[in-house]
């Protein structure tokens, strides 16, 4: 059978995988798919569902968590459009603030984004969503749409046009959506992004990419929290605008209750009715100003960032009665912070259950069983599939000189680091990847490297400032690359002609302990017959380290030295889930980094230069 595949020949192990997602597709079964990097499993998935759909009349929705990665789905749609002459109609959505061309709103923080653009659509005051009403996109803007949001957001501007609005109704006529996970997964905008572009998920199959990522960004949506500090910004917001309501009593209830909870350690759970008895009789009458006077605070142009609208939508979540949220009280310093922690996404998961059928893939599905566990998919194939790269052009070792183990953290342990790095470089010609657990970490290590051609990741970098470093980073041919596991740089980013030569693994990325951490394994523990600890601890851990590690490895010429720098991964538990890349816990050896470049005729370019 011949499958729209846009390549003249499958990658080894690619054909057999768009067989078995085929086959799924036509059994109208769930698959999931744990397949490495290199292997092609965006087109593998879209060669399958391209074929079914074209068969069976049926929609697709791509979907990833981060817009960097929307770029290979276009082009592979673009090409096999062209090959097979299918005219696929297809458009890339992102969210509604960042297809904005009003230079009013587009900057605010999101939670006011959304509450402001509302009001402005309802009383008239977009002049671009205005031009967009009667405007009917013709060909060359379905065309334009095609090319990805990017240049798609261009020509809107240019014409003046919502990009949003304009994008939707271009959505309406499409057979294939690339979106981003928050268009389906948030039950705050499913319904309404759904109905705007007349689809539905039953009539659709829904490729889930990095689909690894559900579990915790289902949780975040369902989370949130406040401080003392934001009650009183709100306060004092509510003050700028004359308002004569006084809100700082919920700071000093929240002090209160601290002083009650907290008498012995910084943090404790709470319940739902420790909400002061004056906010829980009036909340609705609460929320419902909090709302109004944000937007009057945005009109008057006194800041775009309301703490008032953040204060509400914690209000909205504190009232769920749900069993898998926990409600934690912390002290920091002076500041009391009351959280409310999703602990596992149920109601998130159903959504899981509405298309015609799913496909979960990720180079991480590691176990594969845990994640049909965690995603309802009990009944679903599950497939692995090797590497179809060469195993000769990976050298992997573990250097059990360092740990970043919490206790043992010290100066010492972090210039010893630095040092370790330092060495293992200097057997690699060309750039290389240093992931960290943690910014902390990062920037522990850093102050005791003396090297210019250093290229680090900050905090909080926005999608453009990665833009720039990773440009940086081509430029380069022999620098260090400084990020952290779970990352914008180490995960969905293709460092393409062999960028990388070598990644160094700095630690393991377990999350610091906590009680929203114990009341997390708690509960996966009573819904999955006591696996809480390896399915909220220690995988997820292991997950981002295999991410990480397959930055390097892209097609099958690309050659690199991995290093899992960390005595932990001789222990069993943890190297079982890196076993496959290093064999036998085999320990770092310069000889051997050396030697593996030999005959690398490209790097001994490098080396000279």
């Amino acid at each position: 059978m011949e499958y729209f595949l846009r390549f003249k020949k499958a990658r080894k192990h690619q054909e057999q995988m768009i067989h078995d997602i085929y086959e799924s597709l036509k059994e109208g079964k769930n698959i999931l798919v744990n397949a490495p990097t290199g292997i092609g499993k965006t087109d593998a998935a879209l060669s399958a569902s391209l074929t079914f759909a074209k068969e069976n009349n049926i929609d697709i929705f791509f979907l990833t968590p981060k817009i960097s990665q929307h770029r290979i789905v276009v082009e592979s749609l673009l090409e096999t459009n062209k090959k097979f002459n299918l005219g696929i109609k297809f458009v890339d959505m992102v969210g509604k603030q960042n297809l904005c061309i009003n230079e009013r709103i587009n900057n605010m923080t999101r939670e006011a984004f959304y509450t402001a653009c509302t009001k402005a659509l309802k009383e008239g005051k977009c002049r671009y969503f205005n031009n967009t009403k009667e405007y009917n996109p013709g060909e060359d803007m379905v065309m334009e749409a095609s090319y990805g949001h990017a240049k798609f957001f261009d020509a809107c501007f240019n014409r003046g046009l919502c990009a949003y609005e304009i994008a939707t109704k271009i959505a309406k006529d499409s057979d294939v959506i690339i979106a981003d996970y928050a268009h389906i997964l948030n039950p705050n905008t499913r319904k309404a992004f759904l109905k705007k572009i007349s689809h539905s998920l039953e009539n659709a199959v829904v490729i889930w990419d990095e689909a690894h990522n559900i579990i915790d960004l289902g949780n975040s949506y369902m989370s949130g929290s406040i401080s003392t500090e934001v009650v009183k910004r709100a306060n004092s917001e509510l003050e700028k605008l004359g308002k004569a309501m006084d809100i700082t009593y919920i700071a000093f209830e929240m002090k209160k209750l601290a002083e009650r909870k907290l008498k012995t350690c910084e943090e404790a759970f709470i319940g739902i009715n420790d909400m002061p008895e004056e906010v829980r009789d009036n909340i609705d009458g609460l929320i419902k100003l909090l709302d109004a006077a944000s937007l009057e605070y945005i009109d008057s142009k006194l800041g775009k960032r309301p703490a008032m609208l953040h204060l509400s939508n914690f209000l909205k979540r504190w009232v769920m009665e749900d069993d898998s949220i926990a409600r934690i009280i912390t002290k920091v310093g002076e500041n009391i912070r009351i959280s409310i922690d999703c602990l596992y996404p149920e109601k998130i998961i159903d959504i899981l259950k509405q298309p015609y059928a799913n496909i979960f893939m990720s180079a991480t599905f590691t176990p594969i069983e845990m994640y049909s566990d965690m995603l309802g998919m009990n009944g679903a194939n599950l497939r692995n599939y090797q590497s179809p790269f060469p195993k000769a052009n990976v050298a992997a070792f573990i250097d059990d000189a360092v740990t970043t183990k919490y206790e043992s953290r010290s100066l010492t342990e972090y210039e010893k680091i630095a040092n370790r790095i330092i060495e293992i470089k200097r057997g690699i010609p060309g750039n290389v990847a240093v992931f960290f657990p943690s910014f902390s970490v990062l920037k522990s290590v850093f102050r005791y490297m003396n090297n210019e051609h250093l290229i680090v990741q900050r905090e909080y970098m926005k999608n453009i400032e990665i833009d720039e470093l990773l440009k940086k980073l081509s430029a380069a041919k022999n620098a260090i690359l400084f990020g952290v596991m779970g990352g914008s740089l180490s995960e969905g980013v293709d460092y393409k002609n062999n960028l990388i030569k070598g990644i160094i693994i700095v630690g393991i990325p377990l999350a610091k302990p906590s009680l929203e951490l114990k009341a997390r394994i708690d509960y996966l523990d009573n819904k999955f017959d006591g696996k809480g600890d390896n399915y909220a601890y220690k995988i997820p851990a292991m997950i981002r380290v295999i991410q990480a590690a397959g930055r390097a490895i892209r097609n099958e010429k690309d050659k690199a030295i991995i290093v899992f720098m960390d005595k932990r991964y001789t222990w069993k538990i943890y190297h079982s889930m890196i076993k496959d890349i290093v064999s036998a816990s085999k320990l770092v050896n310069n000889k051997e980094i050396g030697e593996f470049w030999i005959n690398d005729v490209e790097t001994k370019n490098l080396q000279q230069i």
